[in-house]
């Protein structure tokens, strides 16, 4: 469903609440940010035919009810998935979580972000320093095409119509389990991402750990100079926040 006009004219008169809070490129960059060290791993390619993108929890019933992708397009094809790695110690352990996915269109760097819309938000109660996200409850994400998601939900529709049939443990997680035996770094055992093929099809949608697990995360598009969809980000952590209590409010 595309935006009203009335919505599209409230949503420019709000882009510059819409705004990232921080240079998200950085996350993939750089090797420290605020004292806080990451890394990068490649996660593959994501299939996006159409160019209209959803992001969701992959378990349970968020990505068969979504349905309306981010209203704009994005450049269309299979596409490089990086992932950034935050390190947090606690206590001399260290644990290693997704901080922030990146969909790369293009070599650019961008110099604007802003939040991915579906077009049907409350936009006129937007403030500075909010966000409206998406919803995780199982603890994974998702990036899947418009044109994928049918046979992505059509999979986990019949997978789970076989009696008492559960799609992480009877399937997903041995595919996790494998994965960490081939890529190990920054996994654990039970394995923190997949590179997913739909059943049926060629497309690709990779499934990640969203940071800290269930929680509402916000999604952007980064813009070159001219205006132009070069990227695409999804923030679990942010760390250059001292305290989780001081991160930026959902609607």
């Amino acid at each position: 469903m595309q935006p009203t006009a009335e919505w599209l004219k409230t949503w420019e008169s709000k882009r510059e609440f819409t705004l990232a809070p921080n240079d998200l490129e950085k996350y993939f960059t750089d090797k420290e940010i605020s004292g806080v060290e990451i890394d990068q791993i490649d996660l593959g390619e994501v299939s996006l035919p159409s160019g209209k993108i959803f992001v969701n929890d992959p378990l349970g019933e968020y990505l068969s009810m979504d349905k309306d992708p981010y209203f704009l397009e994005t450049p269309k094809g299979n596409f490089p998935v990086t992932a950034s790695i935050v390190k947090f110690e606690d206590d001399g352990d260290v644990e290693n979580l997704i901080g922030c996915v990146k969909v790369a269109f293009t070599d650019e760097k961008p110099v604007r972000y802003e939040e991915a819309m579906k077009g049907i938000e409350l936009i006129e109660e937007l403030q500075e320093g909010e966000y409206f996200g998406f919803s995780i409850e199982s603890g994974l994400a998702t990036i899947v095409d418009a044109e994928a998601k049918d046979s992505f939900v059509k999979f986990i529709d019949e997978f789970e119509s076989k009696g008492d049939a559960n799609l992480y443990d009877d399937y997903f997680n041995a595919l996790f389990v494998e994965n960490a035996k081939n890529n190990p770094k920054y996994q654990s055992e039970e394995g923190d991402w997949i590179n997913w093929t739909i059943p049926t099809t060629e497309f690709k949608s990779p499934i990640f750990q969203a940071g800290f697990g269930e929680g509402i995360y916000p999604a952007y598009f980064g813009y070159n100079g001219k205006g132009e969809i070069v990227a695409f980000y999804i923030q679990f952590i942010d760390a250059e926040l001292e305290d989780s209590e001081d991160d930026d409010e959902w609607l």
